[in-house]
């Protein structure tokens, strides 16, 4: 295992787990990467597509937790703790082995792809009622999403306040402090809707490259 941390593209591994690799990296740092002839290349490397999609749920999930750990400054698991999650995720794994979502994706409201589970935990995400508008949680997914492509238009814009701290949110959530929530405060914004801000913009920004992903995989 630490040989794979220190650089799993010499590590002695299987070329199947590699690939796998490759799509974590593609789908955190590089998503716009993800593009057919991307996804060739891992089939070539004996990854299929079942296992494209495990490699983005498991993606989707780490991409999204890491973004409100480092905005909420969440504790460090210390090794008992990391034993216990382990095991736990086990068992869950077990559980669910050769289950998945029928159909396996939707082609959601907006035209875009998504896995089935994702699709469905979005709609309340944006649509319930909260602290926030349904409009506000709609228009920060679209700023996030439009800052992880790299894309100019901003079809849904946020207020002023909210533009600096869903930035670093999208791109380098490491960077938020104390002094970005106070600054929300300050601007009229409690603790409620602050969460409901952050969780909407993580989940936004993690779903990205599980988008690209699914469009390479499954658009006509």
């Amino acid at each position: 295992m630490d040989v794979v941390l220190a650089d799993w593209q010499t590590a002695d591994i299987p070329e199947r787990t590699r690939a796998a690799l490759r799509l974590l990296e593609c789908l955190t740092l590089r998503p716009m990467e993800l593009d057919e002839s991307f996804v060739q290349g891992l089939r070539e490397d004996g990854l299929d597509d079942p296992a494209m999609r495990e490699v983005a749920n498991i993606s989707f999930h780490f991409n999204m937790i890491n973004r409100l750990s480092d905005a909420f400054e969440f504790d460090t698991l210390n090794e008992k703790q990391e034993a216990l999650h382990t095991k736990m995720l086990n068992q869950t794994g077990k559980r669910l082995k050769g289950k998945q979502a029928d159909p396996v994706w939707i082609r959601d409201e907006d035209g875009r792809i998504r896995p089935t589970e994702l699709t469905r935990a979005r709609q309340p995400l944006l649509h319930a009622p909260g602290k926030t508008t349904p409009e506000l949680r709609r228009a920060v997914e679209a700023f996030v999403v439009a800052q992880r492509e790299n894309a100019l238009f901003q079809a849904f814009p946020v207020p002023d306040e909210l533009t600096n701290y869903l930035q670093k949110l999208a791109l380098h959530a490491y960077k938020i402090t104390d002094k970005d929530f106070n600054n929300l405060r300050s601007a009229g914004y409690g603790d409620e809707a602050i969460y409901e801000i952050t969780v909407t913009g993580a989940f936004g920004a993690a779903l990205v490259g599980v988008e690209v992903l699914f469009d390479a995989l499954y658009s006509p």
